[in-house]
């Protein structure tokens, strides 16, 4: 029997007035509810001591929690600028891109209960390792000039959606970039796979379908004047401008796929005045990973030269034996720079290169001579680098003025033999003279010898006469003979 049932039953046998029997069933009642209550009360003190110890220890445990809502109220204040804080995280479509791809980075804030920011909505300073970085269309956004580092308004919803590219892409348009991205769709010949697939999924920058996939791209880099703005771009920046020996491989190495690895961190604040001393409230952290491709793909560009070797060949057989060979030369270089661009023109100076060795100038000195300032002047344009023809315009001025000493020194050379030989002319006339001015005085003696013999004539000794005239005649014998001479 329960104390409920025992208490109904007590309440029953109430009521009793004095003189009214008590039946023995009432008793027996009665003696049921003693026991009932009895057995309940049984074991009672013991339960009570050892509710009163419990009592005892937890009056001992509540005790140091006198003040205790004082002290909730101190912590409450000490957490305040922690409960500020923002829960930010960060995602992306995809860890692995290729380079020329623009990876998405979204930032979301929320309050550390997940609950929507009111108004204003804080900013966010980003930062990476490696990449450029500019904010999604749409956004209120501060950058810096290195395009390293933004600061970002996140919008209503919370978030900031900020775009990661390529190191070298400092300056590019969205538009030249999107342009590019778009390229990564072409169809790669019968593979039924595009650019994209096969440069993410390739092994090797020398796998059979990445060769493919890299002739492919010289077809659209020939043809799209904005694809072959971001190529040039991008290896300009890529090698400091310097592209010695006509490789892309001294600065980047060519011979397995790299990659960049970048590092992107992005604090939370509330505003993004710099005057206003507020702490970061959120911090997030992501990796993304570049594969580089374009500098396997432009140096097989530039080494791809058959489609253009023949004409660079009959353009110096042509002009050969001109004195005008290398400005004409220069000049149709200078004239493709504008049109194929700046891996052209690297291929251009390969194709000359490979070009000159298979003239053959014969025995003529004038194209000899030529074939060989050209050569120079290209192999000077390729060591120094540079995607102009300044180095061999250089080399090519003073390999003219070279020439024209060369001719000036032939000249003085057949000027000295012309002069050597007056020298000897002059000898002989100087003997005829000497020999003359010898026989002058000679003749002069000779013709004094005469008159003194005309002066001795004696008219009276006629007999004398004779003598003396045949005499004279022998003088004058002997002085047209030496007159002969």
């Amino acid at each position: 029997m329960t104390l409920e049932q025992a208490r109904q039953l007590a309440t029953s046998l109430g009521g009793k007035a004095p003189g009214h029997l008590v039946k023995a069933d009432d008793w027996n009642k009665l003696v049921t509810v003693l026991e009932a209550y009895g057995e309940t009360l049984a074991g009672l003190d013991v339960r009570v001591g050892d509710l009163e110890d419990e009592l005892t220890e937890l009056a001992a445990k509540v005790a140091p929690l006198e003040g205790l809502a004082d002290r909730v109220q101190a912590l409450e204040d000490e957490t305040a600028p922690l409960r500020e804080n923002y829960q930010l995280s960060v995602r992306t479509t995809s860890e692995n891109h290729l380079v020329g791809q623009v990876a998405e980075l979204v930032f979301t804030a929320t309050a550390l209960d997940g609950s929507p920011l009111a108004a204003p909505m804080p900013w966010l300073d980003v930062v990476t390792t490696w990449g450029r970085l500019r904010a999604a269309p749409g956004f209120i956004v501060r950058e810096n000039a290195e395009e390293n580092a933004l600061s970002i308004q996140f919008n209503n919803a919370g978030e900031a959606r900020v775009q990661l590219r390529s190191h070298f892409t400092k300056g590019f348009t969205p538009s030249v970039e999107q342009s590019f991205q778009n390229m990564l769709q072409t169809q790669v010949g019968t593979t039924g796979k595009t650019v994209m697939k096969i440069l993410q999924d390739s092994a090797s920058p020398q796998d059979p379908e990445t060769v493919m996939a890299f002739k492919s791209i010289h077809q659209v880099y020939d043809g799209n004047k904005t694809v072959k703005t971001y190529a040039d771009g991008y290896i300009g920046q890529a090698t400091g401008g310097k592209y010695l020996g006509g490789k892309l491989g001294t600065l980047l190495p060519l011979g397995e796929w790299e990659h960049y690895r970048a590092t992107v961190m992005a604090f939370a604040k509330p505003d993004a005045s710099p005057l206003t001393p507020d702490p970061t409230r959120g911090v997030a952290t992501i990796q993304v990973n570049f594969r580089e491709w374009i500098p396997h793909w432009s140096g097989d560009y530039i080494d791809t030269i058959t489609p253009i070797l023949p004409d660079w060949k009959n353009l110096i057989e042509l002009n050969l034996g001109k004195l005008e060979l290398i400005p004409i030369t220069i000049k149709e270089l200078d004239k493709g720079i504008g049109k194929a661009g700046v891996l052209g023109h690297l291929r251009n100076l390969n194709a000359m290169d490979k070009a000159i060795p298979l003239i053959n100038p014969g025995p003529d000195l004038l194209m000899q001579q030529n074939k060989a300032m050209l050569e120079g002047t290209i192999k000077t344009q390729l060591a120094v680098g540079g995607a102009d023809t300044l180095a061999a315009v250089g080399y090519a001025q003073q390999a003219v003025i070279t020439q024209q000493v060369g001719a000036q020194a032939k000249a003085a050379q057949a000027t000295a033999q012309d002069a050597s030989s007056v020298k000897q002319t002059v000898g002989v006339l100087e003997q005829r003279i000497q020999s003359a001015e010898q026989t002058g005085k000679e003749i002069s003696a000779g013709l004094k010898t005469i008159g003194d013999g005309v002066n001795k004539i004696n008219v009276a000794e006629v007999a004398d006469l004779g003598g003396r005239l045949n005499k004279i005649n022998l003088d004058l014998a002997g002085l047209a003979a030496k007159i002969g001479r």
